[in-house]
């Protein structure tokens, strides 16, 4: 459950898995920046991992083993770059940070919000 006052869920988090037999995995920390990259065009086919929370980030690494490249689209905060290192150390060189597409920004959703400014309606009557 989300809106602009309130963000939770219900007990017990757990990740998302999808898959779609793709040697590929993306790696999210929310389900909101997986609809970000999907509009961005980052998925293209790909399997994906929502992690719901970086405390589940322990649950994802078995699964993760399963891929032969694992590209992490995770928060640019202390959180984040923990959960990155932790799966660097899992699985090696075969996690990848893409979080470079995104530096000035808190996460892929903060990239893809600032790309659409919202407009304010004294700029929508200057037609």
């Amino acid at each position: 459950m989300r809106n602009s006052f309130f963000k939770g869920s219900y007990p017990p988090k757990h990740i998302t898995h999808i898959a779609n037999g793709n040697a590929r995995c993306n790696v999210f920390e929310g389900f909101i920046d997986f609809l970000s990259a999907e509009r961005l065009g980052y998925n293209d086919g790909t399997d994906t991992i929502v992690l719901n929370s970086v405390s589940n980030l322990n649950k994802a690494i078995a699964p993760l083993r399963e891929y032969s490249l694992v590209s992490c689209y995770l928060d640019n905060d202390n959180a984040g770059r923990a959960a990155l290192v932790k799966l660097q150390q899992e699985l090696g060189d075969k996690v990848m940070d893409k979080s470079a597409l995104y530096p000035n920004h808190k996460d892929l959703n903060d990239y893809l919000m600032s790309l659409y400014p919202k407009q304010t309606a004294k700029s929508k009557l200057k037609l």
